[in-house]
């Protein structure tokens, strides 16, 4: 992990009470290895190469206290597990349709986005997730009989 992002980390954690264990740290470190964003699951996998004494629930666990404390974020899209996410900045994601690869748009700014929202409803933004959806170009070839 970047420096930056382990000060901020750490400090995130130092304020929240909570220890950063190996384990959340190998969590964490799967989460930054990770294509897309992953399951926990996926999570789980990468960890238990490593250690192959780690147990599904310990991942779990992990996820949430790193959600909790404001180091992940979590997504929820129909048809899809929970997927995790270290970048907490708003941005749009990109999920096939068919196998369920997500990844993020790069090159595409949010904005002020938050803001208008605001700014033209009652409510006050809490979160903000967007998601397009289209056909991954493996699938998008598989389709096409390439």
């Amino acid at each position: 992990m970047p420096e930056v992002l382990d000060h901020d980390i750490r400090e995130k954690f130092r304020r929240s009470g909570y220890t950063l264990t190996s384990q959340r740290r190998a969590v964490l470190e799967a989460l930054s290895e990770a294509r897309g964003h992953p399951s926990a699951e996926d999570v789980y996998l990468v960890v238990k190469r490593k250690n192959p004494r780690v147990a599904l629930g310990t991942v779990y666990q992990a996820l949430s206290v790193l959600e909790e404390i404001g180091v992940i974020e979590s997504k929820h899209w129909s048809d899809s597990p929970t997927r995790y996410d270290l970048n907490l900045v708003p941005h749009l994601d990109v999920r096939c349709v068919r196998c369920g690869e997500v990844a993020e748009v790069p090159g595409v700014e949010m904005g002020d986005i938050d803001q208008q929202i605001q700014a033209n409803t009652p409510y006050e933004v809490t979160r903000t997730a967007m998601l397009i959806e289209g056909l991954c170009p493996k699938c998008s070839g598989e389709r096409n009989g390439a």
